[in-house]
C-alpha cells in the first residue's frame, strides 16, 4: 500500500504568501506604470483610470496576508524592489547591472527573514 506523505503546511504557507506578495507588486507596478503612461506620455486618461483601479486592488491584497501591518509591509517592499527591477527588464528593455542584481539579492534575503523568520 502507498502512503500518502503529510501535505507540508509551512511550503503551502511560504507559496500562498509569496504569490499573493508578487500578485500586489505587478498590480501596484502595472497601475503606476498606467498613470506614467497617461500623465507623461500624454496617452488617454483611460491608462490613468485604468492604473488607478489596479492601485485600488493593490491596497487590498496585502490585507489578505497572515501576518500584522508593518511586517506584511515591510516584506513587501524587498519584493516591489525585485519585481522593479524584473519590470525594468521585460518591459523597459534595461538589463540589470551588478549592483541591481547583488541589492535585489540582499533585500530578498531581507524580506525572507522579516516575513518568515520563525517567531
Amino acid at each position: 500500500m502507498v502512503s500518502i506523505p503529510p501535505i507540508d503546511h509551512s511550503f503551502t504557507l511560504i507559496l500562498s504568501t509569496v504569490g499573493l506578495f508578487v500578485f500586489a507588486a505587478l498590480l501596484e507596478i502595472g497601475g503606476g506604470y498606467l498613470v506614467w503612461l497617461w500623465l507623461k506620455e500624454r496617452k488617454r486618461i483611460s491608462f490613468g483610470l485604468i492604473g488607478g483601479v489596479f492601485l485600488f486592488i493593490y491596497g487590498i491584497i496585502p490585507t489578505l496576508q497572515p501576518s500584522n501591518f508593518g511586517r506584511v509591509y515591510a516584506a513587501y517592499g524587498g519584493i516591489f524592489v525585485v519585481m522593479a527591477i524584473a519590470w525594468g527588464l521585460l518591459i523597459d528593455k534595461k538589463r540589470p547591472d551588478r549592483y541591481e542584481i547583488i541589492g535585489g539579492t540582499i533585500v530578498l534575503i531581507g524580506t525572507a527573514i522579516i516575513f518568515y523568520a520563525p517567531r
